[in-house]
């Protein structure tokens, strides 16, 4: 840890020599040698991003940016002497600067060392070796490749193809591993069968809807199987591998799945043409609300015997029949079990559809259940305005640009009746603070308290709840900005129910990209805002922008919790977490009690990050920063840690969800010489 905290001082010092390239002087002008590139893409791309240089011949040479990641990007490469002349539409830069030839080569050992750490093996050592005698030119393709994931688009597969291998041996050699649950397999049509011939281990019965009627007296489980879905060759292994492993029998397995390429006929050509499949679909473990708004398990799942009695076979081939079946299940999560490998391949043209609800009605109260679009929404009802007390906890030092838009929005658009602010002086000197603290006051809804001493935003918090008796508390910080009247409306619905702990909102950033839509644990082995700065209307990997869901974590810069479970845990942690991740370990030991943390995109608002507090990465708050970064890794084992609602499958090392995919669509320029 000290080794990071000093790289990252003397990062700081050398980032005040580099030579910013100015991007408002046209012609651009680059230099040979080395750069170093932070920028950010919007959402998953289907091309590589790239950068054009144009020398005094008129030659372009094209920067292509393997690697690339939604969300912000940070890469050094290589550029030959010539006028940065166009770009790809989807970068948008933050900052180029030229890095000296020294500094170039210090980084290049430190990722080449950070790869080996991660992959190590002795080919890839001696690949470290070679390209340090390489031209910078060819050095910097080899880096850039650094950035990108060390598997491939199929790695997913990786475990599911190691079965291939036991392809014709006898299933007799399975037995000691597969357990004895006997599954089923209902198709729609016979031409099913041939594809279930090349299973590593065979169904224990095939059944053709509407020539096989009853279900085999023995059978544990049965699959329906759509015509548009081919099981992998290791699909009936895997499933009887999981069932057997698993401390209780499930009712419904899912697993993950994906898409093979179709065929499309050109019309114009009368040629054709192979089409890139949609890309693949990893799944959360089981989350119910989540469900409810969005239909994220795909078409093939595997259903106890128990838990379709009674049900037409014909049923279980419905979409919309087989949706509604999986919410009546999933009211029992213990009894859901979620495989996160691809056990299917569907060549259906479109994703998965979600069902209309058949009712406003929803399974939790006071809240209703109701269509948008092509998904669903769970919103509080019209009536959910009255409710228990909140106390809304605000700290700030003066920083009166950001306070006074926050406790306005809140007095003056909030539609839900009964909160009170308190507000939590850390420090304040500014007359004109005063003045808005006198004038706020007078508003009987406010109580303005003093806290002493140090920045320490977990002992502040404790302090100011300790002030208040309501039966909820909400964590707001002093730049977060109302934009719906309906925020608190839509958390306090969601507190209220029994198994839920702690509630997050939607946060935007002020140009309306995402700062916030939930944590995911492990994410840069610690913790990340997955989708942060997505569009803020963007549906998000499997519509996870727009769907209210289950997280291990939400951020606390606006989050609602029970007063008794917030006391029963002891707070924020004001000892080891006095700045950073005291949400993120609270969130943790309420997600460990047994407690729902939930977060909706139906409560949405602006936070205008860290306007307060400052950069965690400058030198006043580095060594501070590390100290509470080893201790969340240490207390949680975040280094490496699986987020079960993310997935194992998707990267962790930056904040963009989405799986690799293959970049073969042209980009689109733009031409400096024409902004």
């Amino acid at each position: 840890m000290n080794i990071l905290k000093t790289l990252v001082k003397l990062n700081n010092k050398l980032e005040a020599t580099w030579s910013k390239v100015d991007f408002l002087k046209i012609p651009v002008e680059i230099r040979t040698g080395w750069y170093v590139c932070e920028f950010t893409v919007p959402g998953t791309l289907d091309h590589l991003p790239r950068l054009v240089v144009t020398n005094d011949e008129g030659k372009e040479v094209s920067r292509h940016l393997v690697g690339v990641h939604a969300g912000r990007n940070r890469m050094m490469f290589y550029l030959p002497e010539g006028n940065l002349t166009a770009h790809s539409r989807s970068i948008n830069f933050e900052r180029l600067a030229r890095v000296s030839n020294i500094e170039a080569r210090c980084r290049t050992w430190l990722i080449c060392a950070r790869y080996l750490r991660d992959f190590f093996s002795i080919r890839s050592a001696l690949k470290m070796i070679a390209l340090q005698f390489q031209a910078p030119f060819e050095r910097s393709n080899s880096l850039l490749r650094f950035y990108a994931p060390d598997a491939g688009t199929q790695h997913y597969l990786e475990n599911v193809s190691s079965w291939n291998r036991f392809k014709g041996f006898s299933p007799r050699l399975f037995a000691p591993f597969v357990g004895s649950a006997k599954i089923a397999v209902l198709i729609e049509d016979q031409c099913q069968r041939e594809s279930l011939d090349l299973q590593i281990i065979s169904p224990d019965w095939i059944l053709c809807l509407n020539e096989d009627n009853v279900i085999p007296q023995n059978a544990d489980y049965i699959l329906p199987l759509r015509k548009s879905e081919i099981l992998q060759p290791a699909a009936i292994l895997m499933l009887k591998r999981a069932i057997k492993k698993a401390p209780e029998s499930p009712d419904l397995i899912y697993t993950d799945h994906d898409y093979a390429p179709r065929d499309i006929a050109n019309e114009i050509e009368g040629q054709t043409q192979i089409s890139a499949p949609l890309p693949p679909v990893f799944k959360p473990q089981p989350s119910r609300v989540y469900l409810a708004c969005f239909n994220y398990l795909g078409a093939s799942t595997l259903y106890s015997i128990d838990a379709v009695s009674g049900r037409l076979l014909s049923e279980l081939l419905n979409d919309e029949h087989r949706y509604f079946l999986a919410l009546e299940l999933f009211k029992d999560r213990s009894k859901v079990m979620h495989i996160p490998e691809a056990l299917f391949r569907s060549d259906r043209v479109t994703e998965e559809l979600t069902p209309e609800p058949r009712s406003s009605e929803s399974a939790w109260p006071g809240m209703q259940w109701l269509r948008r679009h092509n998904y669903n929404v769970l919103v509080a009802a019209p009536d959910a305005n009255e409710g228990p007390s909140v106390d809304l906890v605000i700290p700030t030092r003066d920083g009166l640009s950001v306070l006074k838009p926050c406790i306005d929005g809140i007095l003056e658009k909030t539609e839900y009746r009964n909160f009170k602010v308190i507000v939590v002086d850390n420090g304040s000197e500014k007359s004109e603070t005063f003045d808005y603290f006198k004038l706020i006051e007078k508003d009987p809804r406010v109580t303005v308290v003093t806290y002493p001493g140090e920045f320490n935003y977990s002992a502040i918090n404790n302090f100011a709840v300790e002030h208040g008796d309501s039966k909820y508390v909400g964590l707001i910080n002093n730049d977060i900005e109302v934009i719906k009247g309906d925020w608190l409306t839509q958390m306090m619905g969601w507190a209220q129910q029994p198994e839920v702990g702690i509630v997050g909102a939607k946060l935007l950033f002020s140009d309306g990209r995402v700062q916030h839509a939930g944590v995911t644990i492990g994410m840069g082995n610690a913790a990340g805002h997955i989708h942060r700065l997505e569009d803020g209307q963007s549906p998000g990997y499997q519509m996870r922008c727009l769907a209210t869901q289950n997280m291990m974590a939400v951020t606390a810069a606006c989050l609602i919790t029970p007063r008794d479970l917030f006391e029963k845990i002891g707070g924020l942690d004001a000892q080891a977490f006095k700045v950073a991740y005291n949400d993120i370990d609270y969130c943790l030991k309420v997600e460990a009690s047994g407690k729902d943390v939930i977060w909706t995109p139906e409560a949405i608002l602006y936070h205008h990050e860290s306007v307060s507090r400052g950069d965690d990465m400058s030198a006043p708050h580095v060594e501070r920063y590390f100290r509470e970064l080893g201790t969340l890794q240490s207390r949680w084992k975040t280094k490496g840690f699986v987020d079960k609602y993310y997935s194992k499958h998707l990267r962790v090392g930056d904040e963009g969800v989405y799986p690799k995919v293959e970049a073969e669509q042209s980009d689109q320029l733009i031409y400096l010489s024409e902004q």
